[in-house]
C-alpha cells in the first residue's frame, strides 16, 4: 500500500446515513492516526487531539490548553486565538480538554481561510 504524505490507509468504509466515506490512515513514521470524512458539507474541519492524561487532580492539562493558546515568540500576539475569531471566516473554532484528551477543532465554509 502506498504511503499519501507519509500516511498509510489502514480502513476505509461508507457510512451511509451521513452520506459519508470515512478514510482511517496512520502515519508511517509516528504512528499518529488521521479520521478523514470525505462528504458534500460545506464547512471545511480540522480537529487535532492530543493525549493529555493527568498525573494528579491540579488541572495541568486544562492550563496547557490555555498556553498553547496565548502566542510564543514566532507568533508575539498575547491572545492569538481571541485574533482569529475576530478575523476569521471561520464557522467553529474552539479549544477542549476532557478527562483523558485535550482537542483543537475549526471550521469554515471559506476554503481560503480553513488554510491560512
Amino acid at each position: 500500500m502506498s504511503a499519501i504524505y507519509g500516511f498509510e490507509l489502514t480502513r476505509e468504509q461508507e457510512i451511509p446515513e451521513l452520506r459519508t466515506k470515512a478514510r482511517l490512515l496512520r502515519h508511517v513514521k509516528t504512528g499518529a492516526r488521521l479520521l478523514s470524512l470525505i462528504n458534500d458539507d460545506e464547512n471545511k474541519v480540522f480537529g487535532i487531539t492530543f493525549r493529555t492524561p493527568p498525573q494528579d487532580s491540579t488541572g495541568l492539562p486544562h492550563i496547557l490548553e490555555h498556553s498553547v493558546l496565548c502566542g510564543s515568540r514566532k507568533y508575539p500576539v498575547k491572545e492569538p486565538f481571541v485574533e482569529l475569531l475576530k478575523s476569521s471566516l471561520q464557522s467553529f473554532l474552539n479549544a477542549m480538554t476532557y478527562p483523558d484528551k485535550t482537542c483543537y477543532p475549526v471550521a469554515s465554509q471559506n476554503t481560503k481561510d480553513f488554510y491560512n
